[in-house]
């Protein structure tokens, strides 16, 4: 019998080949496997997983200071992004992955490099909590007109993504959005604030 990670790998493989979401009642998910672990506490699939967090704190019955409660959410954070990983890939040079987030985000005409994809999806505002919910349950996933329009939902329903986590891949790194000083420039191009900053320090040394 294959062994749990032989499972993800394949699972993986699988997800780069394809877009369609595993079953909903998969247990052998990051997500599942870390609410798992509350004997009681009971994980409902079909549910959000930023809803079922929110069961479970109400279930601890702790404060927010309360060494199990932190603990709780830093496991949550480490599944949220384990979770990406194994549904859209970690290899930010991946055509495949790339190609299958174009597919989820239901871009029209995918397109057949990897620097065309980045474009699409980067234009693409969705929360990547939202993301992760839609690849594992097969739902729709919510687009918004602006950043501005993302930051606000983002604020207001508290779906952070974890920013930085030691299971990161290059293409979760990539995706991250900066909710509270959101980049006003292409992201390859650097921001506004950083080139006008640079001009500064230019003219105060005498450059052009």
């Amino acid at each position: 019998m294959p062994s749990r990670t032989e499972r993800r790998k394949h699972k993986l493989a699988s997800a780069r080949r394809t877009p369609t979401p595993p079953p909903v009642g998969d247990d052998d998910t990051p997500l599942a496997v870390f609410f798992a672990q509350f004997e009681s506490f009971s994980f409902n699939a079909r549910q959000s997983s930023h809803k079922n967090f929110k069961r479970l704190v109400r279930a601890i019955s702790s404060g927010p200071d309360d060494p199990e409660r932190r603990a709780a959410r830093e496991g949550f954070k480490d599944a949220l992004v384990q979770e990406f990983n194994e549904r859209f890939g970690t290899d930010g040079n991946d055509l495949a992955s790339w190609q299958n987030l174009c597919d989820v985000l239901k871009i029209v005409s995918v397109p057949e490099t990897i620097q065309e994809c980045r474009q699409r999806v980067w234009d693409t505002h969705v929360n990547l909590v939202d993301l992760v919910d839609t690849a594992r349950m097969g739902t729709p996933v919510r687009v918004f007109a602006s950043l501005g329009e993302l930051t606000a939902y983002t604020m207001r329903t508290e779906k952070y993504f974890p920013k930085e986590n030691a299971y990161q891949g290059g293409l979760l790194k990539e995706l991250l959005r900066e909710i509270h000083n959101p980049y006003l420039g292409k992201r390859r191009n650097g921001s506004a604030k950083r080139k006008e900053r640079k001009k500064k320090k230019q003219r105060a040394v005498g450059g052009n």
